[in-house]
């Protein structure tokens, strides 16, 4: 018997660049997502579109199977962040939330991924595969968090959270398989920590990626009861981040102190790129 044909994202957008501007040309998705208007709110980056997911049902179920995915073509620039956090509720023995999401970054093109962090409730289970293309020359900062909470305060945990994460170069092997898996975690295995978060920060090769992943350590620093920590990811193709913290506050503000130093980082490139008016200026008659 053949394999089923795999299921068709719940969740597709592509983008592409036109007159100086991102646009949406591929606007499909099914229940629960929604997507409503998007933006060009930011003065320093008039090429951004920022896009804000929703969802109908406020949150992941059990035997939820959700599959996501973001095209950005050549010279696109968005940014993506969601409603608020994501509430994953209990699943039944045997069963657990599957989510996919797979992000296709082009040459020249820059992504925001900001997703808020997933709220693990009791006895929740949840698999995550992210899944990142990314060209050499393009920038993405990809993130993902998540946090815990019993609604009845007696400290019950989720039951199992297998998260992957995949980077590549488009149409090549994978250059990072990152998983975690945790089943029956007890609460000695947190150390007093609630909120954990992961990056992958992807730079194209003019950057000194060992110089940023020191100032990635440093950024955060000033930020209480937050750990922090960056490596460089195989071949020195970007840099990988881990956040702890004791509350989902202090993580994201350690995700917002990492993306305002990308953001600067990635100005500063594009400002150093673009031609002078001078050397553009046409000459004029005498």
């Amino acid at each position: 018997m053949s394999a089923s044909a795999p299921e068709p994202p719940r969740l597709d957008l592509s983008f592409v660049r036109r007159g100086g501007r991102t646009v949406i040309d591929r606007r499909l998705f099914a229940w629960p997502f929604v997507l409503t208007r998007s933006f060009h709110t930011d003065g320093a980056r008039p090429d951004l579109l920022s896009v804000i997911l929703q969802t109908g049902s406020g949150a992941v179920h059990g035997e939820d199977r959700l599959t996501q995915r973001f095209t950005l073509r050549e010279g696109a620039a968005v940014s993506v962040t969601t409603q608020g956090a994501t509430s994953v509720h209990r699943a039944e023995p045997g069963a657990r939330a599957v989510e996919q999401v797979q992000l296709r970054v082009a040459a020249g093109a820059s992504l925001d991924y900001r997703p808020e962090p997933r709220i693990l409730f009791p006895d929740a289970a949840l698999c995550q595969v992210l899944e990142l293309d990314c060209a050499a020359d393009a920038v993405a900062l990809v993130t993902d968090a998540f946090t815990m909470h019993d609604p009845d305060g007696q400290g019950r945990l989720f039951r199992e959270l297998d998260s992957t994460v995949i980077v590549r170069r488009p149409s090549q092997e994978p250059l990072l398989i990152d998983r975690t898996q945790l089943r029956d975690p007890g609460t000695a295995l947190f150390k007093g920590r609630r909120a954990f978060g992961s990056a992958v920060l992807m730079l194209p090769d003019m950057h000194d990626r060992a110089a940023i992943r020191l100032r990635v350590i440093d950024t955060p620093a000033h930020i209480d009861e937050l750990y922090a920590a960056a490596s460089l990811l195989p071949e020195s193709v970007g840099i990988g981040i881990r956040l702890a913290a004791r509350e989902l506050r202090q993580l994201r503000a350690g995700f917002d102190a990492v993306a305002a130093l990308v953001r600067e980082i990635d100005l500063g490139a594009r400002a150093a790129q673009a031609p002078s008016a001078a050397a553009t200026a046409r000459p004029t008659a005498a």
